[in-house]
């Protein structure tokens, strides 16, 4: 107990949940940011294929025979 006329203590014992909430919301954090890092990852990924799907109409909406992909042999 603390009484008026000492004075106080610099540190004071930690609550006893004080270190599962801390854990806790850094694990949140940690899970939104993966959460974010994949959405990022796979949205990319569809922008590509989106891309590469209009390219195909296209050349096919100009009624090119030779739409596919070109491979260079090396």
């Amino acid at each position: 107990m603390k009484q008026e006329g000492q004075p106080s203590s610099p540190r004071e014992p930690a609550k006893p949940g004080a270190e599962a909430s801390q854990y806790l919301s850094t694990r949140g954090l940690v899970i939104v940011f993966a959460g974010l890092a994949l959405a990022l990852v796979l949205g990319y990924l569809l922008l590509n294929m989106l891309l590469d799907i209009s390219q195909e109409e296209d050349c096919a909406l100009a009624h090119r025979y030779n739409c596919g992909a070109v491979e260079v042999p090396r």
